[in-house]
């Protein structure tokens, strides 16, 4: 367990303790009201999430530390999950959108989007992508309250509002249509994932958010970052790192 701890320790790790921590406590939250468990499976259930958080010793410390990166990332700010995927892409970012339809809001999604029960919302779900070269970012699934977004912005992400033909399919991300309306992002938590089915097993990180236009909650996100794409945004920002260092060494010497 030390050596499974210890890079929750690492200096590089830190700024992911928040998410993390919010992600773990918020997971707990779920299972502990979820009304189809009983208590032997409740504990179940939280004692994998709670394994989740520390990865086994090993080579997999270091997909871990990606991820830990990105989870940090996600949580700083208010910007979108779409934006910050540009960044560390160095691309725009597209949706391949895999679903997409109306659906009754559960108990926990009425309080935490604050409205009434047994309200509806639309949601979508789909791959993000790079534009360019088609990378996998992102596995992402977002719960809209149409009736709470300007219609220009329920076209642009190809949702039908009362008595409204529907709209063309879109390829726009929810973060980047609602970033164009003033939007912003609230993190609601992040966790580590293990996929024990491939060899060397892979670390990725989900995180979920709260979507704000005027002040009103307008939609919940969620993310599962691919563990190929958080090992390529480390390296870009240690990449980064190492040319603001070569240019801050090279203007000290002139």
């Amino acid at each position: 367990m030390s050596e499974s701890l210890a890079w929750l320790r690492d200096p590089e790790t830190e700024p992911a303790l928040g998410a993390l921590l919010c992600g773990l406590i918020r997971d707990i939250r779920l299972i502990l009201v979820h009304p189809d468990l009983g208590n032997a499976a409740k504990l179940g259930a939280i004692t994998q999430t709670v394994d989740q958080l520390a990865p086994p010793p090993g080579p997999e410390a270091g997909d871990a530390s990606a991820a830990a990166s990105v989870a940090a990332l996600l949580t700083q700010g208010t910007g979108t999950a779409t934006a910050l995927f540009e960044k560390l892409g160095g691309e725009q970012i597209r949706v391949d959108l895999t679903g997409s339809a109306d659906r009754p809001l559960t108990a926990t999604e009425c309080l935490e989007l604050l409205i009434r029960k047994g309200a509806h919302g639309h949601q979508r779900t789909g791959t993000l992508r790079t534009a360019n070269s088609g990378r996998v970012a992102a596995e992402v699934t977002s719960l809209v309250l149409p009736g709470r977004l300007p219609a220009d912005a329920r076209w642009a992400l190809g949702i039908p509002g009362p008595g409204e033909p529907a709209p063309p399919p879109s390829g726009i991300p929810l973060g980047k249509v609602l970033a164009g309306f003033g939007g912003h992002r609230e993190a609601l938590g992040a966790r580590m994932v293990y996929d024990s089915t491939v060899s060397p097993n892979r670390v990725s990180v989900e995180s979920s958010s709260r979507m704000w236009l005027d002040g009103v909650p307008v939609a919940l996100a969620s993310e599962r970052v691919t563990a190929e794409f958080c090992q390529r945004a480390r390296a870009r920002l240690a990449s980064t790192r190492a040319a603001r260092a070569l240019l801050t060494a090279d203007s000290r010497a002139s």
